[in-house]
């Protein structure tokens, strides 16, 4: 199985986001955790985030990890980018990792933690 990180950048504007370094976090997961993919992207959830996620979601063989807010509201929010790639967001595709109101390591360590949890 394949390992996807895609992280939510929020536009570099959100308040909930302000203590992450996203170039640092962005280096650290490169180079120090095993994944096969990372994209970083301002916004996930609208119209030209969605349209990168039906084209980048494919339908076996890769788990997404979300990096963004509240995993509640990445089911909401990312739903429409996967429903257009024809594939159906549940546990088995994605792991919502919730980065708001973290710092950067913070945020490094919940991604790590996510991974670890996938090769479970």
């Amino acid at each position: 199985m394949k390992k996807a990180i895609l992280i939510c950048t929020c536009s570099f504007a959100c308040p909930s986001l302000k203590e992450i370094n996203f170039g640092e976090l962005a280096e650290r997961v490169r180079l120090e955790l095993p994944h096969d993919y990372m994209l970083l992207h301002p916004r996930l959830c609208e119209a030209n985030g969605e349209a990168l996620l039906a084209d980048l979601v494919k339908k076996d063989g890769v788990v997404y990890l979300t990096a963004a807010c509240k995993p509640e509201k990445q089911w909401k929010l990312f739903r429409d980018g996967f429903q257009k790639a024809g594939v159906e967001m549940n546990e088995k595709v994605v792991k919502p990792v919730w980065i708001q109101f973290k710092n950067t390591d913070q945020a490094f360590e919940e991604i790590k933690k996510a991974l670890e949890e996938l090769g479970k």
